[in-house]
């Protein structure tokens, strides 16, 4: 497929980390180009500016937590999903020193990329499950995982779900793991590539051209044959040390291609509908928001 004027495609992700190490390869191995997409790449830093640009058509594409794509919709901004962006991550929610357990937290000012979105209604959940209510912690709108690292370090908030690789180093300076995503929600869906449905249906060529370049991008990551350049691309773009990058990429190679069904959708639509006020509105079926139909 040649470029043509149309192949511009603009994408923005939020957080860096092992879970978009799929994009680097897409990029650097030539995967985009090799059918025809221009890919522009922004780092957002946080959610909500990333929803706002998808919102204003400044943005075609998105790497976001399925629960945005599914508010997106409530709040007239259709996003439909092209692909996992990968597998779920083992998040953790990583704590000062001075936290040994869960229950410590109340009380505390918890940081969180968007207070209504992604990891930030998990932990709801989580708090919830003990009882807590809104009064018995704050959550404070950071920014990406780096922002939210700072914020732990200056003493300034207390806790915090951190990407991997990025809790390591916390933990390894004494800060505390206090669980993780896989561990209190192990069915949760990971992270997905999600598109505007708008530009999706005007470009559909393009649309299926990323598909084709991440599906790609994914095979060659999990091929072993490359595991030396895909640490290279770890170590230059993630943040990695070469053991954790090396750790990662042979559980990403046990797991194989990501995924997202609508199992896993219909999970995310009703913790949405659990934390928002959608009155008596019917819940959408899941397959609904696959590009260009249903992803098994």
């Amino acid at each position: 497929m040649n470029p043509s004027s149309n192949s511009a495609l603009r994408l923005a992700y939020i957080s860096g980390g092992f879970p978009v190490w799929a994009l680097f390869v897409a990029e650097s191995q030539g995967f985009f180009e090799a059918q025809g997409v221009q890919c522009s790449i922004t780092h957002t830093g946080a959610s909500t500016a990333q929803m706002q640009g998808l919102r204003e058509g400044r943005f075609d594409v998105g790497l976001q937590l399925p629960d945005h794509v599914v508010r997106a919709g409530l709040n007239g901004t259709s996003l439909c999903v092209l692909a996992a962006q990968s597998h779920p991550p083992d998040v953790a929610l990583v704590a000062s020193p001075a936290i040994q357990n869960i229950e410590q937290l109340k009380g505390h000012r918890i940081a969180v990329d968007g207070a209504r979105s992604g990891y930030a209604l998990l932990l709801v959940q989580l708090l919830s499950s003990l009882g807590w209510t809104s009064i018995d912690y704050q959550l404070v709108e950071v920014g990406d995982s780096q922002q939210r690292v700072q914020a732990l370090r200056s003493g300034e908030l207390m806790a915090s779900f951190i990407n991997p690789p990025l809790d390591k180093a916390l933990v390894n300076d004494g800060f505390v793991r206090l669980t993780t995503t896989r561990q209190a929600f192990p069915s949760y869906p990971g992270p997905v590539v999600a598109a505007r449905s708008e530009w999706a249906e005007a470009h559909p060529l393009l649309a299926k051209g990323f598909q084709s370049a991440w599906a790609d991008a994914w095979r060659w990551l999990l091929d072993t044959r490359n595991q030396a350049q895909a640490i290279e691309i770890a170590l230059k773009h993630l943040g990695a040390e070469a053991p954790a990058a090396l750790n990662a990429l042979q559980n990403l190679q046990r797991q194989g291609m990501p995924q997202i069904s609508e199992e896993g959708m219909s999970q995310v639509i009703d913790l949405v509908w659990r934390n928002e006020s959608v009155g008596q509105n019917p819940m959408p079926q899941p397959g609904s928001y696959f590009w260009p139909t249903r992803i098994a």
